[in-house]
């Protein structure tokens, strides 16, 4: 396989980076193998944009963001021309560094949902923009400073509902009806807009300029996507070469594509190495 005609995007929690620790030291070695063979990685993650920034910086990858479960499609200002985008698709936000384009909604009509909902019911939930930076360091297992970077959501609210399932079959009708998804992690519930990890991912592939710009748009590339649970189904769900990565708390996900499905042996970074070192060789 060349460059040209492959693309891997990857979960980061449970997936490239272990479940406890968050180390993606056993990913390393098909880490390197990508970047020696001109494969981009594409982060693809509930994560905030501060966060997958400064993990991206750690591997010495530079391909696109997709942020908040799909919400954003994030770009170096030097890798894209604006003026080659399509228009009224989604919104644009450019400044000197990036070019992100927005397929989700902004986390303010999000929170002002939520304010009007508690006024409304007695729904027990919490989420992030309830808690301090330490509270969510202590929900999360993520030190104090990368649970600031977690806390700067734009597109997003993560939340852990306290209440019966009852309720929460009301929750989700409120949600529906407001113009939200829910779409469930493998920790938190997140209320978001109506967008996943599979959208900017299709428009890439349509779009396959973006990333290789001698391409001539008439070989779509090839996906190679990995994950772990329910957040990540639609984007398993439009791969290529779709890759379920062993997680320690819950079953391989359910998927619905013509593919054959890989399902590593091992969990987090070291079933992440085990696919990838097998699909590339």
């Amino acid at each position: 396989m060349t460059r040209a005609n492959l693309i891997v995007s990857t979960d980061l929690d449970g997936t490239l980076l272990d479940h406890n620790t968050y180390s993606y030291a056993a990913a390393l070695p098909a880490l390197t193998r990508c970047k020696t063979l001109g494969v981009p990685v594409i982060l693809n993650t509930s994560k905030t944009f501060a966060e997958v920034v400064a993990l991206q910086q750690a591997l010495d990858i530079s391909a696109p963001l997709v942020v908040e479960n799909g919400s954003a499609l994030s770009f170096d200002a030097a890798d894209i021309n604006i003026s080659n985008l399509p228009e009224n698709q989604f919104e644009v936000v450019q400044d000197a560094q990036r070019t992100t384009l927005v397929f989700g909604v902004k986390r303010s009509a999000i929170l002002d949902f939520i304010s009007a909902l508690r006024r409304e019911t007695t729904w027990q939930f919490a989420g992030f923009n309830d808690w301090t930076a330490a509270e969510i360091a202590s929900n999360t297992g993520l030190d104090l400073a990368s649970a600031e970077l977690a806390s700067q959501k734009q597109y997003s609210e993560p939340i852990v509902w306290q209440d019966d399932d009852l309720s929460f079959a009301g929750f989700e009708a409120a949600v529906a009806t407001a113009g939200f998804s829910l779409l469930k992690g493998g920790r938190f519930i997140h209320i978001q807009g109506h967008t996943d990890k599979a959208r900017p991912l299709t428009w890439l592939k349509q779009h396959p300029q973006m990333l290789f710009p001698d391409s001539d748009g008439n070989i779509p590339p090839k996906l190679i996507c990995l994950g772990d649970s329910h957040n990540d189904v639609a984007m398993l769900n439009v791969a290529d070469f779709p890759v379920c990565v062993r997680s320690p708390i819950a079953d391989y996900p359910s998927l619905a594509t013509e593919h054959p499905i890989i399902r590593t042996h091992g969990f987090g970074p070291v079933g992440w190495n085990e696919a990838l070192e097998t699909l590339l060789s």
